[in-house]
């Protein structure tokens, strides 16, 4: 099935404002809840899904040094259709616009915090680039791919893990795969792009897409995410390539969590 086009009614802004990070942690809390992601950050992170979107959203606006760039959808009510009106009240900021969805980027370099090799090994110093942000598009957004099918697992780091907290340790094999890739390069970084529930497969999350992919092309940069095993359909649709699939490793035995998947797209024309 293919996604109904925008109407005039959705828009896309920027986000300029701190008012709106309430509303974007919302929508990264219930786009990621259908998948078991979401549970394993409440169980093993120190910061669940909304604690952590809104402390980096907040950080990105605050930075100075123009690296991030957010971009939300817009539907302002007095042009939304009926069958829209049943979106959770928490969604409307103000009056004027209801957010549906929005997105994340960076522009830079790897930056890694300098750390002495000596002191005892705790917990996963995060790069402020990754900034443990998995991205991703929720399930009907590209609804024709089934998790269990979606890609193969790398057999990676088979040995004892470096960290007790899964959550830790997912962040650094992730921080492996991205910074053994990218290393110098300068390039864009997808951090965020969730959409609401009741606005998927209406092409919103391909609009969103579109800044990223036209930015990269541009300035002949690569652009990197991770993202959710329901949300990689779109990225290969606009030239992202899987480059690993890192297993999600959950020492409770009732909870699944498909794996999380690196992927990378070069700009167009450039083949290598």
């Amino acid at each position: 099935m293919a996604p109904r086009p925008l109407g005039p009614q959705i828009q896309i802004r920027p986000v300029t404002s701190e008012s709106d990070v309430p509303m974007l942690a919302h929508l990264a809390d219930i786009a990621l809840k259908p998948d078991g992601f979401h549970e394993f950050r409440r169980r093993y992170s120190s910061k669940n899904i909304y604690d952590d979107c809104a402390e980096k959203v907040t950080a990105s606006l605050r930075d100075v040094r123009g690296r991030y760039f957010l971009f939300k959808a817009v539907r302002a009510p007095e042009s939304a259709s009926e069958s829209q009106s049943d979106v959770d009240a928490k969604d409307s900021v103000g009056k004027e616009e209801t957010i549906v969805a929005f997105a994340q980027w960076q522009i830079g370099y790897i930056e890694t915090p300098k750390t002495d090799p000596f002191a005892p090994k705790k917990e996963m110093v995060e790069s402020s680039t990754l900034e443990a942000g998995v991205s991703n598009v929720a399930t009907s957004e590209a609804g024709d791919q089934d998790e269990g099918e979606a890609v193969g697992i790398a057999d990676q780091e088979a040995s004892k893990p470096v960290y007790p907290n899964p959550d830790a340790e997912l962040l650094r094999k992730l921080s492996n795969s991205y910074i053994g890739t990218i290393r110098g390069k300068r390039h864009l970084f997808l951090h965020r792009l969730m959409v609401h529930p009741s606005y998927q497969r209406q092409g919103i999350g391909q609009r969103l897409l579109d800044w990223g992919i036209e930015t990269a092309d541009r300035e002949n940069i690569v652009s990197w995410l991770f993202s959710r095993p329901a949300g990689s359909r779109l990225y290969e649709r606009n030239g992202w390539k899987e480059v690993l699939a890192t297993e999600v490793e959950v020492p409770d035995e009732d909870l699944k969590v498909a794996p999380v998947i690196s992927m990378l797209r070069l700009p167009k024309g450039r083949t290598g």
